[in-house]
């Protein structure tokens, strides 16, 4: 019977810590990253191939992850990402429409970057992945106009 009563206890204990787990600010190492540099990294989230301009970049976005008690994001490859059941070939329709920011740097150099609207969330990491084009930052919910 005392080990029913120490199970309890850990249960209440673990219950009571649950609950007051206060991720906002767990992360304070957001760093300012060159949107500019490419270096790709490929990790699958949520069961949806991601590409990420940088590593900068994805650290900043684990470090959001974290204040919002998500679990952190693992990069893999290219390869693995891009598989179908990870990239698919096509959505199902539904869903607002989204407006993303692709930098890119030319030929001689220059930098800028391209708002491009797509019919979904869905289309769009479709098109990131299936194209190795990433986009910085969430994209807008809405039009790019």
């Amino acid at each position: 019977m005392p080990a029913v009563w120490v199970w309890m206890l850990w249960a209440v204990m673990n219950l009571t810590l649950a609950q007051t787990t206060n991720c906002s600010n767990s992360c304070m190492l957001r760093a300012k990253c060159n949107p500019y540099y490419k270096d790709l990294v490929w990790s699958v989230v949520d069961r949806v191939c991601r590409v990420f301009q940088n590593g900068c970049i994805f650290a900043n976005e684990n470090c959001l992850r974290a204040n919002s008690c998500l679990p952190p994001m693992v990069a893999t490859t290219k390869e693995e990402c891009t598989k179908e059941i990870f990239c698919p070939r096509w959505c199902s329709r539904g869903g607002p429409p989204v407006c993303a920011w692709f930098p890119y740097t030319d030929s001689n150099g220059n930098t800028g970057g391209r708002d491009m609207e797509f019919g979904s969330r869905c289309l769009l990491d479709m098109y990131a992945c299936r194209n190795a084009q990433a986009y910085v930052n969430e994209p807008r919910i809405g039009s790019c106009t």
